[in-house]
């Protein structure tokens, strides 16, 4: 598919018995769709048809950069060529990716908004994730100040704009959070912050995983396959706290 930015790779892979779901699958930061496979494959044999997204400048997708922006544009791609997709599903970086572009985040790409949304290790304050990076590379005040400026070029919104926990209070979609407990790229923190949201937003605990190895967990595929399958009343009841549900390897 052609973007501004240059061609983005997908792969289409339909169920053999359809029961009428998409999804639209999107890896992490310096990786690429195929770790996403076992995942794909969990949901295809629950007649979940999927699309594989290689984000600009990984896998077999053009380009040498990317930024959320263009990850917002390949989504948006994604969507005219495969979609309409019932659901999002992110890892990682993929997840702050999914999430923006089904929020409308960037300027002249319209909100694709899946019916449900599912974000495994995402992060969820890119303010904080802006500034960990400026610190770990020695960043200059003046120069981490035209880093994050930059945001606003790129997206016409601020990036203090972009907490996960924040926006999600507007979706009103039901999401899936999943994560684990010994995730050091991501700390288990940001995902309690994402479930605090609303009733709408349920969460999913794991540990022993880390943050790669919990897209080959088995209890994980079927979190997510049950949330994107349905139905999904619990997750409208009047609650009083988020919905946490425990994986059998916690």
């Amino acid at each position: 598919m052609q973007t501004a930015s240059g061609l983005v790779a997908t792969w289409s892979l339909p169920s053999d018995a359809p029961a009428g779901r998409k999804a639209l699958l999107v890896h992490g930061w310096n990786s690429q769709s195929r770790h996403m496979l076992a995942l794909a494959k969990a949901l295809n044999d629950a007649g979940i048809d999927v699309v594989l997204l290689d984000l600009p400048g990984h896998g077999a997708s053009s380009g040498r950069y990317l930024h959320l922006g263009r990850g917002i544009e390949a989504v948006d791609a994604a969507w005219r060529h495969h979609g309409p997709f019932d659901a999002f599903v992110g890892h990682s970086f993929g997840g702050a990716v999914a999430l923006n572009a089904a929020l409308g985040t960037a300027m002249c790409v319209p909100a694709r908004r899946p019916q449900s949304l599912v974000l495994i290790a995402a992060p969820n304050s890119l303010p904080a994730l802006f500034r960990g990076f400026g610190r770990m590379v020695g960043l200059p005040a003046p120069a981490q100040a035209a880093f994050e400026r930059k945001v606003l070029t790129l997206l016409g919104q601020s990036l203090d704009l972009m907490i996960a926990s924040e926006q999600l209070k507007s979706y009103e979609r039901p999401v899936l959070v999943l994560h684990d407990m010994d995730d050091r790229d991501v700390l288990y923190a940001d995902a309690l912050r994402m479930a605090r949201a609303g009733n709408h937003v349920e969460l999913f605990t794991t540990n022993g995983l880390g943050h790669r190895r919990i897209l080959k967990s088995g209890e994980i595929h079927a979190g997510i396959r049950d949330h994107i399958a349905g139905p999904r009343p619990a997750a409208q009841e009047p609650v009083s706290c988020p919905r946490i549900l425990i994986g059998e390897g916690a």
